[in-house]
């Protein structure tokens, strides 16, 4: 039990350190996208030619994209130039930490699995079955969350749309409990996600709250 428990630790752990430098890259390559739009505006390169095409294709995408965002023109007006550039580099930072936190909640449960092999192998019954509980618990939490995410990329950069709709079926219900009950449209998301998170939390503090890493 201890041998098995030892294998789902050290993949929770591979999993933590490469979702880590996984996202970090991601910012980067965004980045350095945007950044060569930037220099194919500055030094007015034929946008139909190869090197400005392929180059800058990726970017116009994105900033196309966000452009018709609800919130691109309150915030060129309120700015007094195009934010599309900014939007797209914090929106990516912001999707990035939010998966990076839903795959924490991810390798919390693994550990909790670990853990559960390692009460199962010291005859401990009542722990095996608060950790089985808590690991159910956080699973669903993390599904709820993951299709909420996947809501998210898609109202930001359009991708995922194949997903959306199965996404839509499972969380929209959860949703519409709380966008009805407020005058603001997507404010119910950010409460629901909020409530989630918390929930989660809870879980963590009431069930797993002598979690050991092994």
């Amino acid at each position: 039990m201890n041998l098995l428990a030892g294998y789902i630790g050290t993949l929770a752990q591979w999993i933590e350190e490469l979702s880590f430098y996984l996202f970090g890259l991601v910012i980067v390559a965004v980045a350095i996208i945007l950044l060569l739009r930037v220099l194919a505006d500055v030094f007015k390169l034929n946008p139909f030619g190869k090197f400005a095409y392929y180059t800058t294709k990726p970017a116009n995408r994105l900033i196309g994209h966000m452009r018709s965002s609800q919130l691109f023109y309150p915030l060129k007006r309120a700015l007094g130039f195009d934010p599309a550039i900014l939007m797209v580099f914090f929106a990516t930072v912001i999707l990035c930490y939010v998966l990076y936190t839903i795959v924490g909640y991810l390798n919390v449960a693994l550990w909790a699995v670990a853990n559960t092999f390692i009460r199962l192998g010291a005859g401990d019954v009542v722990g095996v079955l608060r950790y089985v509980i808590g690991t159910v618990l956080l699973m669903v939490m993390f599904f709820f969350l993951f299709l909420m995410t996947v809501i998210f990329i898609n109202s930001i950069f359009g991708l995922l749309r194949k997903w959306v709709g199965f996404a839509y079926r499972r969380i929209g219900p959860l949703l519409q409990i709380f966008e009805q009950r407020l005058p603001f449209p997507g404010l119910g998301f950010l409460i629901l996600w909020l409530v989630l998170t918390f929930v989660a939390y809870a879980v963590q503090l009431t069930l797993l709250f002598d979690l050991r890493r092994v």
